[in-house]
C-alpha cells in the first residue's frame, strides 16, 4: 500500500495504521501534535488501518475535527473508571450536552455526592497518566450481538441488529470494549482535561470547548437542564428514548402515533408560551427571540403569532435582518457583528411603535444590498407586544431602552432528546447542520459543499453573538422533534453521497454519513403541514398558505 505524507512516499502492507506511519515520520508525539489522520479527506484515528492508497495530513488536538474525538474518548475514559471503581456491572448513561459539559446518570439510579465524584476523577487521572492504549478490534455483527446480549445490553444488541453492516470496528481500553460512532484519540494520555461535578440526579462531565486545552469556569444552566430533563422524561414515557426504539417504531408503523404526539407536545409548549406572554402583569411589550442557525426561528415566530391571535393579541413582528446597514456602508466589515445593524433605526422603530405612532417598516433587499420601505404604516395596539427575531435579539445593547419588566427573552434551539444508546449521544450541532443542508439546498440555492465548508465559521459566529447571551433568556424553547433525523436522512443522504473525494467538504460529508448509518429513513410525507420541520423539508399542502408566506 502506497502512502504519501509530508512530501515523502512510504510502502506498507495491508493492515498498516496512521500510528505505524507516525512512528516512521515523527517517532514520538505529545498532545500538541497529531491525534487524527486526514486520508484524502477521510478522517480516521491512529488505530484504524488505511483502507486504500492515499495522501495523509495530520490533524492536531486543537483542530475542530478533533473536538468530537476528544469527547468520545473522555466518555470512554469515564466508563472505564466507573467499572474499575464500582465493578464490571456498573455503568453510566450519557444523556446530553449542557454547555461545554455532558450530563450523565448512573445506570442504577444512585445520586453521587461530590466526594464520590472526586474519587472517580482520581481514577480517571490514573488511567490518563498511564497513557492507557485504545485499540481497534474487528468484530463480526452476529458475534457482537451475542456479546451484547450476554452483557445484558439488550437495547444495544437490538440497534446493532437493525444496522446494515457485516462487521464493526469496536474500541477496547483495558477490559472495557464498546462501539463509539467516530474516531478516538490515540490513547487515554491525550484526554487530560476534564472535571466531574455533582448535578442531581446525575453529574456533569466537564470538558474543554473546541480548540481549548483548559476548562472554563463551570456555569449552571438551570433553564436548559430543565428543558432537557423534561424532554428526556417525556420520551421515556412514550417509549422512545433511544435510536433502537425509534427505528422499531418506524418498522412496525407506530411512528405515525409518535409523530402526532411529538407535534402535539410542541404545539402545547407554544400555547403555554403565548399564555405566559399574554398573562404577564404589567404587560410584556417586547418579546426577543434568538437562536443558533437552523433552530427554526422563522416558523417558530409565525406559529407563536397564531397562538397569540388565539388569545386576542395582535403583535407586530420585526426581523433584525431588515435592519442591516446598506451594503455600501459595510465594506470590509463583518455582517454577523452587532455593528452591522442600524441600531438607531431599530431603536426609533421600536420606540415609536410602543408610543402608538404609525411606522413605515424597512425591508432589507439582499439582492440590491439596500433597505426598502413598505408603503403602508403599522401601528401597535395599546398593550400589544412587539416580536423581535434575529441573531442579536438577546444582546442587551439592542434593547437597553426598553425596561426589563416589559421584555421577555426566548432562546430557541434544537435540543435533541434522543440518544443513539447509553454511551453515544446525538450532537445538537449535527441535527442543526442536517436541517440547514436540506433547507439551503432545496430553497436557498446553496450547494452542499458551501454549507459544509462554512459551518465552522457559522458556529464561531454563534459562540460570539448568541451563546454568550443565552443565559439572559427567560424561556428556553426546544424546537427538536423526536422523529426528525430519519426524515432529514432520506433527503440528505443522496446529497452527501454526491460529494467527491477531491472536494474540501468530503471529510465532513463522510462523517455525517457515518453518523446517519444506524438511522432508519422516513419519508417527509409523515411531517404535518403545520410542523416546524416543514421550514426545512418543504411544504406539501394547506400549511403553505400561512407558514410559507
Amino acid at each position: 500500500m502506497h502512502i504519501t505524507c509530508e512530501g515523502r512516499s512510504f510502502d506498507f502492507f495491508d493492515g498498516a495504521t496512521p500510528q505505524n506511519l507516525w512512528n516512521i515520520v515523527r517517532g514520538t508525539r505529545d498532545n500538541t501534535e497529531a491525534v487524527l489522520a486526514d486520508c484524502d479527506g477521510d478522517i480516521i484515528d491512529f488505530q484504524t488501518p488505511f483502507k486504500k492508497e492515499c495522501t495523509v495530513k495530520w490533524i492536531p488536538l486543537k483542530a475542530p475535527e478533533a473536538y468530537q474525538a476528544y469527547r468520545r474518548t473522555a466518555i470512554m475514559l469515564l466508563i472505564c473508571a466507573v467499572k474499575e471503581v464500582y465493578g464490571e456491572n456498573a455503568d453510566v448513561k450519557v444523556k446530553h450536552s449542557l454547555g461545554k459539559s455532558i450530563y450523565c446518570e448512573f445506570r442504577d439510579g444512585h445520586i453521587p455526592l461530590q466526594k464520590e465524584l472526586n474519587r472517580l476523577a482520581e481514577r480517571m487521572k490514573m488511567i490518563v497518566n498511564e497513557k492507557r492504549d485504545i485499540t481497534k478490534l474487528m468484530v463480526g455483527k452476529n458475534r457482537a450481538i451475542a456479546f451484547l446480549r450476554m452483557k445484558g445490553r439488550i437495547e444495544d444488541a437490538e440497534l446493532l441488529s437493525q444496522m446494515d453492516v457485516l462487521q464493526l470496528d469496536v474500541d477496547q481500553c483495558g477490559r472495557f470494549i464498546d462501539y463509539f460512532f467516530g474516531p478516538m484519540l490515540p490513547d487515554m494520555g491525550f484526554a487530560q482535561c476534564f472535571g466531574l461535578h455533582s448535578y442531581a440526579p446525575g453529574f456533569l462531565l466537564q470538558l474543554p470547548g473546541p480548540g481549548e486545552m483548559t476548562l472554563s469556569p463551570q456555569k449552571d444552566d438551570p433553564l436548559f437542564a430543565r428543558v432537557f430533563l423534561e424532554s428526556q422524561r417525556w420520551s421515556e414515557l412514550i417509549g422512545c428514548h433511544n435510536l433502537a426504539e425509534l427505528n422499531k417504531s418506524i418498522d412496525n408503523g407506530s411512528i405515525y402515533d409518535l409523530v402526532a404526539t411529538a407535534e402535539a407536545l410542541q404545539e402545547k409548549k407554544l400555547a403555554e408560551l403565548a399564555d405566559l406572554i399574554c398573562g404577564q402583569k404589567p404587560s410584556i411589550r417586547l418579546v426577543c427571540i434568538a437562536g443558533p442557525s437552523s433552530s427554526g426561528k422563522t416558523t417558530f415566530m409565525k406559529k407563536l403569532i397564531v397562538q397569540l391571535w388565539v388569545n386576542g393579541v395582535r403583535p407586530v413582528m420585526l426581523s433584525l435582518d431588515d435592519y442591516f446597514r446598506n451594503r455600501d456602508e459595510m465594506i470590509g466589515e463583518n455582517w454577523e457583528n452587532l455593528e452591522a445593524l442600524d441600531l438607531s433605526l431599530f431603536e426609533e422603530t421600536v420606540s415609536s411603535l410602543l408610543e402608538g405612532k404609525p411606522v413605515h417598516l424597512p425591508h432589507f433587499n439582499f439582492i440590491t444590498g439596500k433597505k426598502e420601505w413598505e408603503e403602508g404604516t403599522v401601528t401597535l395596539g395599546e398593550g400589544q407586544p412587539i416580536l423581535v427575531e434575529g441573531l442579536h435579539a438577546l444582546n442587551p445593547e439592542l434593547t437597553y431602552f426598553v425596561p426589563g419588566y416589559q421584555c421577555l427573552r426566548v432562546y430557541l434551539s434544537a435540543l435533541t432528546q434522543l440518544t443513539i444508546n447509553d454511551h453515544n449521544r446525538i450532537s445538537t450541532s449535527d441535527s442543526r447542520l442536517l436541517r440547514r443542508l436540506v433547507r439551503d439546498f432545496q430553497f436557498r440555492g446553496n450547494g452542499l459543499e458551501h454549507t459544509l465548508t462554512v459551518w465552522d465559521n457559522v458556529r464561531q459566529g454563534e459562540e460570539r453573538n448568541i451563546f454568550q447571551f443565552q443565559d439572559r433568556a427567560n424561556v428556553v424553547f426546544n424546537s427538536a422533534l423526536l422523529y426528525e433525523i430519519p426524515v432529514l436522512k432520506k433527503l440528505a443522504r443522496p446529497l452527501l453521497e454526491s460529494i467527491q473525494p477531491d472536494s474540501p467538504a468530503y471529510g465532513e460529508a463522510k462523517r455525517l454519513l457515518y453518523f446517519l448509518q444506524p438511522f432508519r429513513e422516513l419519508d417527509a410525507s409523515v411531517v404535518p403541514d403545520q410542523s416546524l420541520l416543514r421550514e426545512f423539508v418543504g411544504y406539501k399542502g394547506l400549511g403553505r398558505s400561512f407558514l410559507n408566506r
